[in-house]
């Protein structure tokens, strides 16, 4: 455990080196589309004291890349657990980001209907006061009038505001879909390559026992 873990930190460090020499050329176009705690890594924590100097998006990325440099790194697992792995924080990073957006959109709708009700509330207690006293004609007709313009005005608004929400909504998925599909890209990629190198390994230990037990 202590030989992974040193292992891993080593890995954090190179990185952070090679990396933070490249910030100025690659900051102006690190916009964080995907909220952190989407990312495929795992909880570090014990290294976040050695790390607060790192920029988030730099740290983000060196953790990705440890997490995969632990599971390939010493060749412990075969590829089909690697892949297993890989697909379980996947799933669950999915389920996070699912959940998330229903407590959104679940919060901006009541939030949105508490709007509505509390205008049509107003509205109506406007009205009764406006009906309880005398009024000519002209006045009731102002009255009446200046109701349906700030009605109509409202509830254009609350289109316009559900409209944005729909698309920032939509964006989220989008960034965190691309994002999932870069990163399992890059990990199908890695993964090819650990197979082959799997396979050299057994079969090299597989001519390896062969060999001491034609020798003894």
């Amino acid at each position: 455990m202590k030989k992974n873990i040193f292992f891993i930190f080593i890995t954090v460090l190179l990185l952070t080196s090679c990396q933070l020499e490249s910030k100025s050329e690659s900051e102006s176009k690190n916009t964080a589309l995907v909220d952190a705690k989407y990312s495929l890594t795992k909880d570090r924590a014990s290294f976040d004291k050695l790390r607060e100097s790192i920029p988030a998006d730099i740290k983000k990325k060196n953790d990705e890349s440890a997490l995969i440099a632990e599971w390939m790194g010493e060749f412990k697992y075969t590829p089909e657990v690697v892949r297993d792995k890989i697909s379980n924080i996947i799933r669950k990073k999915r389920d996070l980001f699912n959940k998330d957006m229903t407590k959104t959109r679940e919060d901006f709708y009541k939030s949105e209907k508490k709007l509505r009700e509390d205008f049509l509330k107003n509205l109506s207690e406007d009205r009764e006061s406006f009906l309880k006293h005398k009024a000519d004609r002209d006045k009731r007709s102002d009255f009446f009038n200046l109701q349906d313009e700030n009605r109509r005005t409202f509830y254009a608004e609350q289109r316009e505001k559900h409209d944005e929400f729909e698309t920032e909504v939509r964006d989220k998925r989008k960034n965190f879909e691309d994002y999932l599909k870069e990163k399992t890209d890059d990990f199908n990629y890695e993964l090819r390559n650990y197979a082959v190198k799997w396979k050299e390994k057994t079969e090299k230990e597989k001519l390896d026992k062969e060999h001491r037990e034609n020798n003894n």
